[in-house]
């Protein structure tokens, strides 16, 4: 039998080697890519994307998922007396809150806010200053939070710029201190990869010279009034024989949960008729304790930007240089009577120059108030360690008709540690800033001092919205930033009025504020 013949395996031709090996190398360079990609969109992730600090101080990176970071939006070109001075360009997104503390000068950094409003920077949200209540200030985080994750914002590159104060909120309690300032942490730790900045400040006040301006502000018309519950017999003959039985005011206020919003407002007597009885007693739960001053001491260090009135320059350029404010130059606010007659402040000086008997007054005050003594001579060392070490420094004048401010005087005025050197550093340049925002100061031939020149003309104004309160209320094509003051205000309390934006030169509304320094 013949076998079959053996068959010889037939090779593929070239053309076929060829399409496989072409396979094999697309094969090999796809999954080269794919991993080259990887690793290059994690190092895009790794240098762009910034570092969340953890409550240990520890950090670690940004969800990949969330969008990128808002610029900065350079200097506005809008340019008062002062504008060299400026620092910071204006954040892409920021939520600054001040803590206002009665007769502090907390109304000059109002109507400094409502300067950097009208320039169509920032916004005052939600547009009120007296009581907050708690779920008003969840509905500011969530409305920033909101914002912040916009998508038309981020495709604008423009971020929410939000301004806050804060004062007496809801209710007398210690929510600033156990509520905001935790909420303004934790949107740091979220928020800051964004650009987002977050920012607080506060001022406190010479305790002799706050009492006499809240005794004149509210106590005195009080003592001087016929109506019910007003008179010398429930309020006291005068200063003395009030203060005496309120004690320390300012700390009171800021720690919050120490009776200060209903106690410092009434009267100090209990009467029968027209007879006074005797003393109305304060609780103890009112009084201000050693741990309450360890409260304190935390919230100063916390709290970006303190300082004191009577160093209110340099706490607003180092406020400005922090938060990135473009328009500095400002006018003294209270610098005129406002109670009449009767009141000691004659037209021509400033709450912050109520002294009467400066003597009797800091007796009484030094008795009454010993824990405003300490807590404001730790805001003004800690302030003054900015500056403490610079050459030259100088007592300087006090001020007769600032709001805050002393004239004269220079940011070396009080005493500090080594945070600065003789031949530089922040502090010095800052002091020098400061020097020179004073020196470009002038007076309007009504009297008004306009502190570091004169300032852009006010781009917008406020204008009256609400339909069922108001006459004429702004009409919604006329706005001039849409976004800006659409709703009802979202608390209760001072200036809560629906208002609108509108060009500064719309004849047909009258400004309802915003136009205070121009």
């Amino acid at each position: 039998m013949r076998r079959p013949a053996r068959r010889t395996a037939q090779r593929p031709p070239a053309q076929a080697w060829t399409m496989i090996v072409g396979a094999c190398v697309v094969l090999v360079l796809m999954f080269s890519m794919f991993g080259t990609t990887a690793v290059m969109r994690q190092r895009v992730r790794d240098s762009t994307l910034e570092q969340i600090p953890n409550a240990d101080g520890s950090a670690e990176k940004a969800p990949p998922s969330m969008p990128g970071r808002y610029p900065p939006a350079g200097y506005s070109p809008h340019k008062g007396t002062s504008a060299g001075l400026r620092t910071r360009e204006l954040p892409g997104c920021s939520l600054h809150v001040f803590r206002h503390v009665s007769k502090a000068a907390g109304t000059t950094v109002r109507f400094l806010f409502d300067k950097q409003v009208a320039m169509g920077d920032f916004e005052f949200l939600p547009m009120c200053h007296y009581g907050f209540r708690e779920k008003d200030w969840r509905e500011v985080v969530t409305r920033f939070k909101d914002a912040a994750v916009d998508p038309a914002r981020i495709a604008s590159g423009e971020g929410p710029r939000i301004i806050v104060e804060i004062r007496n909120e809801w209710g007398a309690t210690d929510a600033f201190e156990n509520v905001v300032m935790k909420d303004l942490k934790e949107l740091r730790a979220t928020h800051s990869h964004l650009g987002c900045e977050i920012s607080t400040s506060m001022l406190l006040r010479d305790p002799t010279a706050q009492y006499r301006s809240f005794y004149e502000y509210y106590i005195r018309p009080e003592q001087d009034g016929a109506g019910p519950n007003q008179g010398k017999p429930l309020w006291g003959d005068g200063f003395a024989e009030w203060a005496s039985r309120v004690p320390d005011v300012q700390t009171r206020e800021l720690l919050g949960d120490r009776c200060m919003v209903g106690a410092t407002r009434l009267p100090v007597f209990d009467v029968d008729g027209s007879t006074r009885r005797g003393d109305r007693t304060l609780d103890e739960t009112c009084k201000v304790t050693l741990s309450d001053r360890a409260r304190f001491e935390k919230l100063v260090k916390e709290i970006d930007v303190v300082g004191v009135a009577e160093e209110f320059d340099s706490f607003w350029l180092r406020l400005a240089d922090v938060v990135g404010f473009q328009h500095l130059e400002y006018v003294r606010s209270n610098t005129r009577g406002r109670h009449g007659a009767g009141r000691r402040l004659s037209t021509a000086r400033s709450v912050l120059d109520d002294k009467g008997d400066e003597t009797e007054d800091a007796s009484v005050v030094a008795a009454t108030a010993p824990n405003d003594l300490w807590a404001h001579e730790l805001v003004k060392k800690t302030q003054a360690k900015l500056w403490a070490g610079c050459a030259g420094e100088s007592k300087g004048e006090e001020s007769k008709d600032g709001d805050g401010s002393t004239a004269g005087s220079t940011p070396g005025s009080t005493a500090g540690s080594d945070a600065a050197s003789s031949d530089g550093g922040y502090g010095c340049e800052l002091r020098r800033r400061v020097d020179a925002f004073r020196a470009a100061s002038n007076e309007d031939s009504d009297g008004r001092k306009r502190v570091g020149g004169i300032p852009p003309r006010s781009l917008y104004m406020f204008a009256k919205a609400n339909p069922a309160k108001d006459d004429n209320p702004v009409q919604p094509e006329h706005r001039a930033r849409p976004g800006f003051y659409t709703s009802e205000p979202i608390c209760a309390g001072f200036y809560t009025s629906l208002s609108a934006m509108v060009n500064k030169n719309d004849a047909r509304y009258k400004c309802d504020r915003g136009c205070s320094f121009d």
